[in-house]
């Protein structure tokens, strides 16, 4: 493959130059325009956070009401996260053979029913088997958004977009919790779970209007489980694809943690009220913002090594910063400080190591944005039902967490610079053969 034996410093920035700019351009006539395109497709990631970060503010009612414990009432998160993982291991493969619009057609509808049912529920196990059920659903949206605009772009026209469905889905952040809150406060918790169907009733037809299919037929592969089993070797054994999703998912877990640990960090730590959550989910998301919006102008002057490099700058600051901050003061505000730094970062660093990695596998475009999603979202699932509720007694224990995920996304950046030092004649910097 291209990239296998490129040289480190070359690696990010043969994604700017490769292949050549008429090659970038989508060949779809009937797509809808680039600002409507991002649109639809951050609107496919935003399903998960639609299903969770409407029902967290929730989950005090549902307990009082179910007559459900908190670690049972915490569940209905995890096990949607796990169905969420393992579903997304197939979607990937079933875009791949039927097409990107009837797979996420399906998933759509069936959310909307299952989020409806959820209405109804009078026993917390009911209402666990229906979240399961909105898990496997809601999976598609995540790993079909990459699939269509790794099926239209390339390089630094995918790096781009990505930053831009990224800043849209980061404002969820702060608008899907303070909506799932406000419903619950004025019509009960049974209404988040309504408000959900009609988000995913109504998504399916608007993508059913106004998306069309981006997967040509002679693109399309077999379901038969020798040709997935292969699809799948393929994509786990190429080595950038493993090395740079794993740098992104340890960044995102790591801010995951924070923001499930939000209830536990604002009452048990900081002495305040569970409606003043926004202050953890504040920081988180006006660092995720401030990336986004910075990327493409950092990309532009840095090319994509610079930008990396910076983030990881970025990254690693915020961790010393964070750590420091946790051992000298008292749990406070002081504390929620280097959430800013540490998304800001990982916004710098996500288009690239998420593109990067998808960037050499795109004949399997579906089965390696299901790889990537399932990794994300299986360590998601980890983080909600173990990680977050060991971490989250001392703002000094999450701290060390998130600071040794870090440093194991940047050891496997760094394995990935390593392995790349000798340059094959094939990998040859486009700069060099212009």
């Amino acid at each position: 493959m291209l990239y296998e034996h490129a040289n480190p410093a070359h690696i990010a920035d043969d994604l700017l130059c490769w292949p050549p700019a008429e090659d970038l351009e989508p060949k779809h006539r009937n797509l809808p325009s680039p600002a409507a395109l991002i649109l639809l497709l951050a609107f496919m990631t935003l399903l998960n956070s639609f299903s969770t970060d409407m029902l967290i503010p929730a989950l005090p009612a549902i307990s009082r009401d179910l007559g459900g414990s908190g670690w049972q009432v915490q569940q209905c998160l995890s096990l949607f996260f796990v169905a969420c993982a393992f579903a997304s291991l197939w979607y990937g493969a079933i875009a791949d053979a039927w097409g990107r619009r009837p797979t996420l057609l399906v998933s759509l509808v069936l959310l909307g029913l299952a989020a409806a049912a959820c209405a109804f529920t009078t026993g917390i196990e009911q209402l666990w088997g229906l979240r399961i059920l909105q898990g496997l659903a809601a999976g598609a949206g995540l790993v079909l958004s990459r699939s269509i605009l790794h099926d239209l772009y390339q390089g630094p026209d995918a790096q781009h977009r990505l930053s831009w469905i990224t800043l849209i889905q980061t404002s969820s952040l702060l608008l899907t919790p303070s909506l799932g809150a406000w419903l619950c406060a004025h019509y009960g918790w049974r209404m988040v779970f309504v408000a959900l169907a009609a988000i995913a009733l109504t998504l399916a037809a608007v993508y059913w209007r106004w998306l069309p299919e981006t997967l040509p037929r002679d693109r399309r592969l077999g379901l038969n489980p020798a040709a997935l089993g292969r699809a799948y070797l393929g994509v786990l054994r190429t080595p950038r694809f493993v090395r740079l999703s794993l740098a992104h998912v340890a960044n995102w877990v790591s801010m995951v943690i924070y923001a499930i640990s939000a209830p536990a960090i604002v009452v048990g730590l900081l002495g305040r009220k569970g409606t003043d959550i926004y202050l953890v989910y504040g920081p988180i998301a006006l660092g995720l913002v401030a990336g986004f919006l910075l990327f493409p102008r950092l990309l532009y002057r840095w090319q994509a090594s610079g930008t990396l490099a910076a983030a990881y700058l970025i990254l690693s600051t915020s961790v010393a910063l964070n750590l420091a901050l946790a051992w000298a003061w008292p749990a406070g505000m002081i504390n929620l400080a280097p959430l800013f730094t540490y998304a800001l970062g990982l916004a710098i660093a996500l288009p690239i190591l998420v593109s990067g990695a998808l960037e050499p596998l795109r004949q399997s475009a579906g089965v390696a944005a299901s790889c990537q999603t399932f990794l994300q979202l299986a360590m998601t699932a980890v983080a909600a039902g173990l990680l977050a509720p060991l971490l989250w007694d001392s703002m000094l224990s999450l701290a060390l967490g998130i600071g040794i995920l870090t440093l194991a996304g940047g050891l496997a950046l760094l394995l990935e610079g390593r392995a790349n030092r000798r340059p094959a004649p094939e990998s040859i910097h486009c700069s060099e053969t212009a």
